[in-house]
């Protein structure tokens, strides 16, 4: 079940009026937010790709000191020089936690937020409204001059284009 309801705005003023209105309908501060094109939220995909590098790295790591034997008790399974298979191993590691790190940030993401995240860098408005009575936020957002306003979560109706459809 949705708990937001996002609306995108062409103009600051249509956004700050709708703030304006749902704070006298009752929604507190801690329940609205604004993004502008200048203060667009941003994903932390960075962030999440070096975590899945190190990640990676530390396991290639690992398997590498257990494929060459350098683990105390191990025999070693893959003949040869050490030390080249151990950094290869860390460094194959590393590039698959870098790949899976980068991939699952993209996913966790989800296509409305990709989409909303577009919006805003492109110059559009975006009030968000989380909580209850998220149909009374909606109704009060699209009176104030709303392009679209809708729940974050809800299912694509029939009948209905979904926002990125174009």
């Amino acid at each position: 079940m949705p708990d937001t309801v996002a609306g995108l705005f062409r103009t600051r003023a249509e956004a700050e009026t709708a703030l304006r209105n749902l704070k006298e309908a009752g929604f507190g501060p801690d329940q609205l937010s604004l993004a502008t094109p200048r203060i667009g939220r941003r994903g932390h995909y960075g962030l999440k790709v070096l975590v899945g590098i190190a990640v990676g790295a530390l396991l290639g790591a690992l398997l590498g000191a257990v494929a060459t034997g350098m683990v105390p008790g191990v025999h070693p399974l893959v003949a040869g020089n050490v030390l080249a298979t151990f950094l290869f191993a860390a460094v194959a590691g590393a590039a698959t936690g870098g790949v899976a790190g980068g991939l699952l940030s993209m996913s966790a993401s989800g296509d409305r937020a990709l989409y909303y995240e577009q919006e805003v860098e492109s110059g559009r408005f975006l009030v968000t409204v989380a909580g209850p009575r998220l149909a009374d936020a909606e109704a009060i957002m699209r009176a104030a001059g709303a392009m679209e306003a809708a729940p974050v979560e809800a299912p694509v109706e029939k009948g209905r284009p979904r926002p990125d459809s174009g």
